[in-house]
């Protein structure tokens, strides 16, 4: 019986080979000689497009529970084991949930005056590296370091981060600095900043460090 099975497959090689054009000939011995391995490698084909399949939606999945998790852990927190748990998050949280997790540990932190761990989220932030993040990490901890008064800290935090300001931030930025320049007791820094801010910012906002300008001439005698 099992001869009678197998008998067909010669005469089934032979039509095909005698029912194709010369030219495609070589390309159907090539097929039919490794028909087998070329089966395998389609299994395989699939098979590693149906696991990236699986990966990516896992990513996906992974990503949307820890923007959950997030939203859960940083809404309100106000007690130290709420912070604890936050901060646990943010150390473990997804490389596209980290940043959003660390501006959330940073916040609640200034919310119940943890400034060290405030400023830790900032530095954390500004060491993932995100075009103008890192200006707002600067300010971040300048204001941090403020709060808790260390003005000389605040207005050399932002001094470093000055020369590579983005646009966007420059003029913020500037003022911050101006303002713990100012609370430092640096006046002639303080004073020098508010000039080129009276030069910078729209008409509406110049009557503000004219004012500034005017106090700051008075307390140096000028």
């Amino acid at each position: 019986m099992s001869e009678q099975q197998s008998a067909p497959t010669p005469i089934l090689v032979d039509s095909l080979q005698q029912s194709v054009s010369k030219e495609a000939a070589p390309l159907l011995n090539f097929v039919l000689r490794n028909i087998k391995a070329i089966a395998v490698g389609l299994v395989v084909l699939v098979g590693l497009i149906s696991g990236a399949g699986i990966y990516n939606y896992m990513q996906e999945k992974n990503i949307a529970d820890a923007q959950a998790t997030l939203a859960e852990l940083s809404g309100g927190a106000s007690t130290e084991s709420q912070i604890n748990a936050l901060k646990a998050f943010a150390d473990e949280a997804p490389a596209k949930v980290r940043p959003a997790a660390l501006l959330a540990l940073a916040n609640a932190s200034l919310r119940v005056r943890d400034y060290p761990v405030a400023i830790e989220a900032w530095k954390a932030l500004r060491n993932e590296n995100i075009g103008s993040m890192n200006d707002m990490a600067a300010m971040g901890i300048s204001d941090a370091l403020a709060r808790s008064g260390d003005f000389k800290g605040a207005q050399a935090e932002l001094e470093s981060a000055l020369p590579t300001v983005s646009k966007a931030y420059e003029l913020t930025l500037k003022h911050q600095l101006a303002l713990m320049a100012e609370k430092s007791g640096d006046l002639a820094r303080a004073l020098a900043l508010n000039n080129e801010l009276a030069e910078s910012v729209p008409a509406a906002n110049k009557a503000f460090y004219t004012h500034k300008i005017a106090l700051l001439k008075n307390k140096l005698g000028k």
